[in-house]
């Protein structure tokens, strides 16, 4: 019989239960809550060389003509 909404899954529960039993038993306290994975590492980009670009003017009236 499928789940239905509100049924949590005992999965976890177990899975969770068992990581918190081997941590005690090792005299450690843990968090089984699952943890985000963070930022990825920063790194630079070399060899590039620099490009300045300059935006080309809109002209609105020359536009509605078709000409430029």
């Amino acid at each position: 019989m499928p789940a239905g909404h509100g049924v949590r899954a005992r999965t976890r529960d177990l899975f969770a239960r068992g990581f918190r039993k081997k941590a005690k038993a090792r005299g450690e306290t843990i968090s089984t809550k699952r943890q985000p994975k963070g930022p990825k590492p920063g790194f630079m980009v070399e060899g590039m060389t620099l490009e300045t670009v300059t935006p080309i003017p809109y002209d609105v009236v020359n536009d509605l003509k078709g000409g430029y």
